[in-house]
């Protein structure tokens, strides 16, 4: 500001009533200029919304009728984000198989940029069910099967690392992406960026999977015990064959109605995994409950 004048000038700021002035602050809201002086103010910025802007701040000085008006224009742009990547094609996953994928995020802007990444649509209840808990997803006492089948709830089957930070300015983070599928079918979805203070899903990356579950078979449909001794123990063999290109994971039901069962059966190995084109061998043990020829 400066003070053309002969006399003692004092100036005070008329405090804006826009949006967009409140964004504004000055190093000086009022002050004294002696006469042919001039006093330097800072004005500070803080964009709140994307957009071209035009401001007037109006300074009275003590004195003059009209009070000095200043304006302020420019446009609030968004940060300049991109992936290294078209899209993240998970291909082929297999039920309960954690797939992994990664990507790169950068920030081409001069400023940092503090982000939160998710996947709209993704399940909001506990964790999907991996393969090492493969007993819960066979087990239908398990608690999250009843919720499911209660409140139908989808699980959350996307991790992703990190899911919030701070990217440097001319920056980048490594992003890893880990789908757990759940649900049997097609995904498409979307991995979008929010900028804190900026807005949400400024910036999307697509997602495309398809969960199967291996057709696993057996290898002689028909176990043979022979001669068994009554309410004693006999064990066999049952072959299980993975003829896919997906790992699978296999789980021996547990036996209902077992008090008026002719014969228990049980395994001390009753899930487990077989990987793709390999078999595994299941041991069986048979408890026959009544005395003659049974077939369960």
């Amino acid at each position: 500001l400066y003070n053309k004048g002969a006399i003692d000038a004092s100036f005070s700021l008329v405090p804006p009533t826009t949006a967009v002035g409140s964004c504004f602050s000055f190093s000086a809201c009022q002050g004294l200029i002696l006469p042919h002086g001039f006093r330097i103010l800072e004005i500070y910025f803080c964009a709140s919304t994307l957009g071209h802007f035009r401001e007037e701040f109006r300074f009275q000085v003590e004195g003059c009728p009209e009070p000095v008006t200043i304006t302020i224009r420019g446009c609030v742009t968004a940060p300049t984000l991109h992936f290294d990547v078209p899209c993240l094609q998970f291909g082929d996953v297999s039920f309960g198989f954690p797939q992994r994928l990664s990507c790169r995020l950068t920030n081409a802007s001069l400023v940092p940029v503090a982000f939160t990444l998710r996947v709209p649509g993704d399940g909001a209840a506990e964790p999907s069910v991996s393969v090492p808990s493969v007993a819960q997803v066979l087990d239908n006492s398990h608690p999250s099967r009843r919720k499911r089948a209660k409140g139908r709830l989808s699980p959350c089957e996307f991790t992703i690392s990190p899911r919030r930070g701070t990217i440097r300015a001319l920056s980048f983070v490594d992003i890893q992406v880990t789908l757990c599928s759940n649900t049997v079918g097609m995904y498409e979805l979307a991995l979008v960026v929010d900028v804190d203070g900026v807005g949400r899903e400024l910036l999307s990356l697509p997602l495309t999977a398809r969960c199967v579950v291996p057709a696993l078979q057996v290898a002689d449909p028909v176990v043979n015990f022979g001669r068994c001794y009554l309410q004693f123990p006999a064990q066999q063999v049952l072959t299980l064959v993975n003829n896919s290109d997906l790992p699978g994971c296999y789980g021996l039901l547990p036996q209902k109605h077992q008090k008026a069962a002719a014969v228990l059966y049980s395994s001390p190995v009753p899930c487990g995994i077989i990987q793709p084109h390999s078999s595994v061998e299941v041991p069986l043990t048979l408890e026959a409950q009544v005395p003659g020829r049974q077939e369960t």
